[in-house]
């Protein structure tokens, strides 16, 4: 776990990708870690989750890859003879097994998101900056993830806050302001329809005000690249 920073640029430099500064930085101290161990974070889970937690351990269905798992997954399927010549690197990971990736593309070194079952592939962000500010943000607009897994809207604020504040560190310095500016918002709800269903979502921001954040931000877009499926390598 102390090796990830050497042994992800080695398997970076392998795939001929730069890590990002901002990457580099969070391998170097440890915010892609769980505790200390396994059995570290089963014990402190929840003391981690509002004190010192994982980069964006309050992004929905996100989970970082270690060194171990990054080359376990370009060498089983995201490696280039595999892939029509493209590299990846791997850094993160769905529930399902789907990944977020950094690859090349039209001369930019962007996040996409490659699932393991389909060809609904995204470019989720045009820089490594703009993916963890953006999954901040979107963290903002519902929290309900984080009040079932802490069982409560005070823990799961908390563990938003302390998310926020641990990467402003880290992220230019605008937007991690304009994150900061969020801090005191207490927890409110939002209506969310599913056709005829309506359901109320604990958040700390509005749609417009999510609009507002994301202003100057190059959206998610479609991916239209084939990727060959893991079980077709």
């Amino acid at each position: 776990m102390n090796n990830i920073l050497k042994e992800a640029s080695t398997l970076a430099m392998a795939a001929q990708i730069e890590l990002p500064a901002l990457l580099q930085a969070l391998y170097r101290d440890g915010l892609s870690s769980y505790g200390k161990d396994r059995a570290d974070w089963q014990a402190n889970w929840e003391h981690y989750m509002q004190e010192a937690p994982p980069a964006l351990i309050s992004s929905y269905d996100f989970e970082w890859l270690d060194a171990e798992a990054i080359a376990q997954t370009i060498n089983g399927w995201l490696k280039p003879e595999s892939q029509n010549g493209r590299s990846f690197f791997p850094f993160a990971q769905s529930g399902a097994g789907d990944v977020f990736c950094l690859t090349a593309h039209e001369g930019e070194c962007v996040v996409v998101y490659i699932w393991h079952d389909s060809d609904r592939h995204t470019i989720e962000a045009f820089s490594f900056a703009d993916f963890m500010y953006s999954r901040l943000v979107t963290a903002m607009t519902d929290i309900s993830h984080l009040v079932d897994d802490l069982s409560g809207t005070d823990k799961a604020r908390s563990c938003l806050l302390a998310d926020i504040r641990r990467l402003s560190t880290y992220l230019p310095a605008e937007d991690a302001a304009r994150l900061q500016a969020y801090l005191e918002r207490p927890v409110m709800e939002t209506e969310v329809s599913y056709g005829r269903r309506t359901e109320r979502l604990p958040c700390l921001i509005t749609d417009e005000e999510y609009n507002l954040l994301m202003q100057g931000k190059r959206a998610s877009v479609d991916w239209p690249v084939h990727i060959v499926a893991r079980w077709d390598v």
